[in-house]
Formats: structure tokens, sequence, C-alpha cells
């Protein structure tokens, strides 16, 4: 069985004082204990998490027993009123050692005002997504899509209470804010953080991101004196057992959650320093951050989830840990800050030239690349961002992604193609797909995610699909990376047969591993991207394989409006505009575009979690003998008419014409 050392608490109920509190070892606990923490009784959970039952005390013995989880070096005055039995003297010793500065006031616009009036009745707006709670909190409840109830309980909504109260004096919004708080504390039984619950207990990602949002107001709170000191105790305990259960749950787990855990335990111990275990968290946090940098990071500096959104969340999570050590007094590790280097540099690669968007393979929010160049420059890390010059072209072989692309200080012509593994999750069935930037605008995109649900209204399902995608299904089905576990993460460099020189760069790539449900339909697909002159791109496709199948290839545009015209299509805006001109060994029968489209859906883009809206995709269709094969000619033109290009393929060897570039030939090198 195992073994869980306690936290003994001899206190004044015993004739004792707390000055002599016998702390006890608690041993390291992880996800591998999960199943045994599970059968734990309520006492047993509070020795685990070296903490105590509040139920029923009272508030002197609340104050007392609370004093035994902080640290007396860090609370002046604590030991001295708690050896007098001083319970009000040892709570204000607590008080003024959390309290921050005074805020300056704040304006705050009406919109945002309202919005917090919204919550003081409990109406609560996640993503445009609003529900009326009732008076009552279930913080297990959900009244909306799956993801409303973790929002709920990650407590955002306390930044806006606070900059209501700092802008009106009202104090209606800061006693909301700290009702909240307390409401949740009081019912989200910590006995039960093992066994899980829907929301409270049900995603540790929640209690990290609510935890250092408490933190972040309670200095500003106790300041402006708008929480007591009794029930700042009730928080303080509340934080500490929840950094203890974090310590367990995020110990032995994997992606971007314990990074987010670990970041989270720092900035709360950063903001209200004063437990008893804070050296004991922040050693172990960075320890696992270190750890975990160097397990899902690859050589080439990409997670290896490999989406652009959750790279940059993990990049953040680093800053937030390199900002929380320096404070707690702790040196980032050296090795974690030289991958920091590759990893900004990957967030700078995969957000377009204008730095409208992030470049979305996989589940990603292409609208909101956000910007850590400010973050940066405060941590006096600016060195670590790759100056313009040397954005250019470039491959990441480990997570398969080419950058075939102009110089950023020479132009923003830029293209990125996904010729990667499915990665360790938030996977979408896209291998050979791209994202193609010019002239100030997004043209190709990857369709985002809208909402993690798989209800009726949710459009996740289909934007993580292959037809959602640019590149090729077959017979009607999707490609089946999921159904190969083995061939999530490349543990070797891929060979994506890059070159770069002034006339082209070129990248190719294969997926090999079946379409269908089962992998079943034994057909390969492999595409190669010539870009040509820094002018234009050409995609060569072959599909090999036995057999007569279906074919279709796809082109997934931005939202606007696609004309077709004889063997080209083309987009209609004022300023910049993509031509897609096609030529195949075998014609396609079908062409067409869906946008919009909803039995089956088709054309369809989400630009930030919980934003949908129809947007063209190009879909040409056949049904042929294997082999086959294309070529395709991106070419992005400025202004609203459409030029006179001429393209030409035969064989392997495709030809583009136009006075920019003269007559060019592009040999594929495709088997």
């Amino acid at each position: 069985m195992l073994r869980i050392a306690t936290i003994v608490f001899i206190c004044s109920s015993t004739g004792m004082s707390i000055a002599q509190c016998v702390v006890v070892e608690r041993p390291s606990l992880s996800r591998a204990d999960l199943a045994h923490l599970r059968t734990l009784d309520r006492e047993e959970v509070f020795q685990a998490l070296g903490s105590f039952d509040e139920r029923g005390l009272s508030e002197e013995a609340l104050i007392e027993q609370t004093c035994c989880l902080l640290d007396s070096d860090r609370v002046p005055g604590m030991v001295e009123a708690c050896v007098d039995e001083d319970w009000t003297g040892a709570a204000a010793a607590v008080y003024r050692a959390c309290r921050g500065e005074v805020a300056a006031e704040l304006e705050v616009s009406s919109s945002k005002l309202r919005e917090a009036q919204g919550l003081l009745d409990h109406r609560f707006s996640f993503y445009g997504e609003e529900h009326q709670l009732p008076a009552e909190i279930d913080w297990d409840a959900n009244p909306g899509t799956k993801h409303w109830g973790h929002d709920l309980n990650r407590f955002s909504y306390l930044s806006l209470l606070i900059q209501a109260y700092l802008a009106t004096g009202d104090e209606r919004y800061s006693r909301k804010a700290v009702d909240l708080i307390l409401d949740w504390i009081a019912k989200s039984d910590v006995s039960r953080c093992f066994r899980g619950s829907p929301y409270v207990w049900g995603s540790y990602l929640n209690n990290a991101i609510h935890c250092s949002q408490w933190a972040r107001q309670l200095p500003i709170l106790i300041a402006h004196d708008q929480i007591t000191p009794v029930e700042l105790m009730r928080v303080l305990k509340s934080l500490h057992d929840q950094l203890a259960y974090l310590e367990i749950v995020t110990n032995g787990h994997q992606g971007n959650w314990p990074t987010i855990g670990c970041s989270c335990m720092l900035a709360t111990l950063v903001q209200v320093p004063v437990f008893r275990d804070t050296d004991r968290y922040t050693a172990y946090a960075a320890r696992t951050m270190t750890a975990q940098i160097n397990e899902q990071v690859l050589p080439d500096g990409v997670q290896d989830e490999l989406t652009p959104h959750y790279h940059r969340v993990v990049v953040r999570n680093l800053l937030t840990t390199i900002g929380a050590l320096r404070a707690l007094d702790r040196d980032p590790d050296p090795a974690m800050l030289e991958m920091l280097r590759k990893m900004v540099h990957y967030v700078q690669q995969t957000t377009v030239p204008d730095g409208s968007k992030q470049v979305a393979f996989n589940d990603s929010d292409p609208g909101s690349p956000g910007s850590i160049s400010g973050t940066l420059t405060e941590l006096g890390l600016g060195d670590l961002l790759t100056p313009d010059d040397r954005l250019g072209p470039e491959v990441f072989p480990y997570a398969g992604v080419a950058l075939l692309r102009q110089r950023q200080d020479q132009g923003d012509l830029y293209l990125a193609f996904d010729a990667g593994p499915y990665g360790r999750s938030h996977q979408h069935e896209d291998r050979l797909g791209l994202w193609l930037f010019a002239y100030g605008r997004n043209l190709l995109v990857d369709p985002g995610r809208h909402l993690y649900d798989w209800s009726e209204q949710s459009y996740y399902g289909y934007l993580r699909s292959t037809a959602a995608h640019s590149t090729i299904r077959i017979d009607g089905q999707d490609q089946h990376n999921a159904g190969r576990r083995d061939a999530w993460i490349a543990r070797q460099p891929l060979d994506l047969h890059w070159s770069a020189n002034e006339a082209e760069v070129r990248a190719s790539g294969v997926y090999d591993l079946g379409y269908g449900a089962k992998n079943q339909i034994a057909v390969v697909h492999r595409r190669e991207i010539v870009f040509v002159k820094q002018r234009c791109w050409v995609v060569f496709d072959t599909v090999t394989g036995e057999e007569e199948h279906a074919i279709e290839s796809r082109f997934q545009f931005a939202p606007g409006s696609v004309i077709i015209d004889g063997p080209a299509a083309h987009t209609q805006f004022d300023d910049a505009n993509l031509l897609v001109t096609w030529a195949a060994a075998t014609d396609f029968t079908d062409v067409h575009v869906e946008q919009g489209q909803q039995s089956p859906r088709g054309g369809w883009y989400s630009d930030s979690y919980g934003q949908i809206e129809p947007a063209p995709a190009l879909s040409m269709s056949l049904q042929t003998k294997l082999p086959w094969r294309s070529a395709t000619l991106l070419f992005p033109y400025r202004g609203a008419d459409v030029p006179d290009v001429m393209f030409a393929f035969a064989g392997n060897e495709a030809r583009v014409q136009h006075p920019e570039i003269g007559e060019v030939k592009i040999v594929s090198s495709l088997p």
C-alpha cells in the first residue's frame, strides 16, 4: 500500500502553540499513484496533500491550521501572534505579507463595463456564448458547449471585475470577485480531487489557470481592503491544496498540459509567496519544465503536438516560467533557454509576414497569433528573436514543415507546407496540406478548429478531416493517420528532399499510411512543391497504387469568393488575389466550389475559437486507373485583374510563362 507521510498539526487545542508544528516530509507522488489515490478516504486525501480538513472548523481554528501551511520566514509577525494565540493578529500578519500596491484608477470601455455588470447577475460569456446562471452556481454544471464549463472554472472574468472596481470605485464588483472565489471553494470539496468531476476536478488545467488568476488579483484586493483577513486565509488554504494536487497530477503527464500546470504554479507562488512549500513547489515546477522541454520538443525546436498554436502556448508557458523563477530568485536552466531560442524561431516562421495569422496546422486558431516580442523584451531575452533577414526558406525535418517563402526583408510571398506526421495530440488528417500568403493577404488557409465539441452545432469533426484541407482524398475517404500511432512522432529527421537556391526552393513529402477508417485503401500520395523564381509555386502530385480509384484534389481558400474559369480558378479581392491553374495526366471530370455546404459539410473556416464562417473550397475529382499525375500552378497577383499566365504539364515537366519570369521549365523529382 502507498505510504503517505503527513504533516502533524500540534495546536492550541492540545495545549501547545503553533510554533511547535511538526512537519513530516511528504513523498513525491505522481500520476502513477492516481489509481490508489482514488481509493483514499477523506482524511487520507488531506494527508496526501499535506493539509487538513477544514470542515466544521471555527474561524480561529481555520486560521491556526492554515498558519501551519505557511512559512513563518515569509510572514513577519505570524509566529509571535500564534504563540500568544492571537489568531486575529496572525491573520493580520498574513494579510500584510500578501498585500500588493494600491492600483491606479483605470478607464474601462462601456462594453466592458456592461459585461462586468452582467457578471454581477451571473451572466457569463466565453467566446461569444453567453448563459445566465442561477443565484446558486453549480460549478460542475454546464449550460453550453463542452468547453464553456471549463472556462467558467478558469476565472478569467476576475480581471474584468477588478478593472470595473478600479474604474468606478463600486465595491459590488470587487465583492463579486471575492464571493465567486469563496463560493467555488465552499462547493468544491478537495477530498474529491483524485476521483474527478466534470469541471471542478475533471481537468487540472482549470485548477492551474484559476489558481494563477486568483493569485494575480489577491494582492490588489488586499491593497484596497476588499477581502477580509479570514477570507484570505480560506483562499490561501485552498490555493495550497490545489498546488499540492497540481504537483501530483502534472507529474508524469505529457504534452502542453503539464507546462501550463507548472507555469501557473510558479505564477501563483510569485504573487502569493507565503507558503511553507514554496521552495518545494518551485523546485518541482522548474525541474519538471526542463524535463518536459527535453521530452516534448523535437531537435528542430518544434513541440511534438505539431500544432503552431500549442507550440506557442508552450513558448508562453516557458516565458512565464522564466519570469517567475527570476522573481523567486532562481535561474532558469541554460539548456532550456537555448531550446527556447529554437521554439521562438518556429513561432516566427509559422506567423505570416504581416503578423495577421498563425499557420493553423492541426488544432489552431489562425486569427489569434498574439505576440511574444514584448514579453521577450521585458525579460531581457529580445536577442532570441530572429531578425527579418534570417526569416526565409527553411525546413524543420522532425516536424516535417517546409517554408517555401521569400526572405522576410525582401518580400511577403509565403507558403508553409505540412509534410509531417500526425503529432502527439490535437491532430488533423491533413498531411501534405499548405498555407499561402501573398501581397498582404491570406489566400489558401488551414481551417482552424471551431469548438472542442462533438455536438451537432460543432464543426470540429469536419475541420479535422482531410476534406477541410488542401490535399487529396481517395474514394471519398480521408487520410487515417490516427490509425497508425507508431507514426505519430518522427524519431528521425524526415527526408523532405529539401533544396533552396536563387532559382527555386523545393520540398516534397508522402502520405503512405492508407485511406479510410481502417487504413484499408492502399494508395500513396506524393506531393512536391517548388517555389519558382520567388514569384509563384508549382504543386506536383502523384497518386500510386493498384487498380482504379476516385481521386479528389482540394484547395481550401480564405473567406471570399472563387470563380472557376476553364482549367483555372481565382479569388476576387480588390487588393491581392490567387490564380490556381491545373493540368493532369487524366483530366478532372468534376470541378466545383463548395462554400458553406452542410450535407455533407464543405467549405468552412474558423478564424478563432467559437467562430465559423463559409469559405470556398475548390474540389477537383476524377475516376482513373493508377498511377496518376497532376501539376497545379499557384500564382498570386496584385489587384483585381487576372494575369495572362501560360501553364502546361506533360510527363514530369511543367512550364510556366509570364512576363515577370519569362518561360520557366520545372521538372518534378517525384517517382
